[in-house]
């Protein structure tokens, strides 16, 4: 991903603390041992001059990638089980086992099968985008303590939450979601749908 500012600058680029977009170092100012883009930097002013630097930030310590990994795997075990039970209360009685194995299923049976994987998409998006917009969190992230939130550590908005889901899930659609978790192993550990969102994934005992 280039500069943000200057698109065919590619080198030596650092993420603004307070964005999280990238920036050539032309366009990054140090405060308080921290970069800032032009942008960001006059909020940050205001945030040393009232004493929120020294005594209120937090400083964010990134997830592992293993904790985000277990975490995905405990909502995964969520979303999964509901569906599961839907597929057999409609399954069971309709007889749409039988036509398992057929060499010319009915149209009812292809159908079923798109409306339970469009079913299991939706409820996963909104599962998550609910979710972490009430506190940044899923059950997942809840018992990892590891939470969503902004690039400089405030909750995030509603915006930013079901951004966040749907891009995740179109990308799990599109590449099994491989590569979007080809960027986790960056600095800030942010996948693609981080990026898309601007959000972080932190460590979190709050």
């Amino acid at each position: 991903m280039p500069c943000k500012n200057h698109p065919f600058v590619d080198d030596l680029l650092v993420r603004c603390t307070r964005c999280g977009d990238s920036f050539c170092p032309d366009c990054i100012v140090q405060i308080g041992g921290y970069p800032y883009c032009a942008v960001c930097k006059d909020e940050a002013m205001r945030d040393l001059r009232s004493g929120l630097a020294a005594h209120q930030v937090r400083v964010l310590e990134m997830a592992s990638i293993g904790r985000r990994w277990m975490a995905l795997i405990v909502d995964g075990l969520i979303v999964v089980i509901p569906v599961v039970i839907l597929f057999l209360s409609i399954a069971v009685p309709s007889g749409i086992f039988n036509e398992v194995g057929k060499s010319d299923p009915s149209p009812a049976f292809f159908a079923f099968q798109a409306l339970i994987a469009l079913g299991s998409i939706g409820f996963g998006i909104a599962y998550e985008g609910v979710m972490l917009s009430h506190g940044g969190q899923t059950v997942g992230k809840k018992l990892l303590s590891i939470k969503v939130v902004t690039p400089d550590g405030n909750d995030i908005t509603a915006g930013q939450a079901w951004t966040r889901a749907v891009v995740r899930k179109v990308l799990g659609l599109v590449c099994a979601g491989i590569v979007d978790y080809l960027v986790v192993f960056g600095e800030q550990r942010t996948c693609i749908h981080d990026l898309a969102a601007r959000t972080r994934v932190v460590r979190w005992n709050g």
